[in-house]
């Protein structure tokens, strides 16, 4: 009798396990261990359409979850039409936050930092004032301080102190571009030459901009001065011209045009 009782519940348990082995609901076909279908219109038999799997959740055995389909091939596949919307996420960082993207089947992946990805960020700063006499008071090597404004800054931790016309940067590699205008009516001025010292490290790299151009009042000189270059966190830099070693004006009657002097700054990676 004893024997009888134990075999009972053996295959008792056993029928347990096969019955509870797939869970359905709205559903006496479940598609894996877990199914719901939410429309119940799936079939008594055999694999919905597609049309029919819309409105399933599936948990597959290898315990993959479908949302939308009932063959999932991954730990979440989410199928139908804007599948994914995220509310509330807040803002992150764009030195340090990853970035992802979707690829050409739909799967979501991690594509490194927009930093690390070298794509620019760029900050505009611009001569609101013409400097009348400018450099007037300065020799061959020596600089003066332009007081520009912000019109841009895209840059995640810089920032511009306009009483001293300072910009302070976060590590990484930038293009700068310093671009000029001036007139000179200064006699003899034919050869306009100037420099920018750009922050490198811990110190500064010189380059010259030296070009001809006619005496006279109506003599607009210009150029543009570039330099890439890596800059560690928290460097400073002075927005400053210099007056270069190969021109021949001096004196009074230069001035340093408004609007068209500007100094663009681009971010292009860590």
């Amino acid at each position: 009798m004893k024997q009888k009782f134990i075999y009972y519940l053996i295959l008792l348990l056993g029928n347990c396990t096969l019955l509870f082995s797939q869970v359905g609901i709205q559903t006496t076909n479940p598609q894996g261990v877990f199914n719901i279908d939410a429309a119940k219109d799936n079939p008594s038999t055999g694999v919905p359409s597609a049309a029919q799997q819309a409105n399933d959740i599936t948990v597959t055995f290898t315990g993959n979850m479908g949302i939308g389909t009932t063959a999932p091939t991954n730990k979440l596949h989410i199928n139908g039409t804007d599948p994914l919307r995220l509310q509330g996420v807040s803002a992150g960082n764009t030195t340090t936050d990853h970035l992802v993207v979707i690829d050409s089947t739909g799967v979501i992946r991690n594509i490194g930092t927009l930093g690390g990805l070298s794509i620019p960020n760029p900050a505009v700063f611009r001569l609101e004032n013409a400097q009348t006499n400018f450099l007037q008071a300065q020799g061959a090597g020596g600089s003066q301080l332009v007081p520009m404004s912000v019109v841009k800054n895209t840059i995640p931790g810089m920032s511009y102190d306009t009483s001293t016309s300072t910009i302070t940067f976060p590590p990484g590699t930038y293009q700068i571009t310093f671009v000029y205008e001036a007139t000179h009516n200064a006699t003899g001025c034919t050869i306009s030459s100037y420099f920018v010292d750009f922050p490198l490290n811990d110190t500064t790299s010189r380059v010259h901009s030296t070009a001809a151009h006619s005496q006279g009042a109506l003599s607009n000189h210009g150029g543009t001065i570039t330099y890439a270059t890596t800059i560690p966190a928290n460097r400073t830099w002075k927005i400053a011209l210099g007056r270069g070693q190969s021109g021949n004006c001096s004196g009074a009657g230069m001035q340093l045009a408004a609007r068209s002097t500007q100094v663009l700054v681009f971010r292009i990676g860590d």
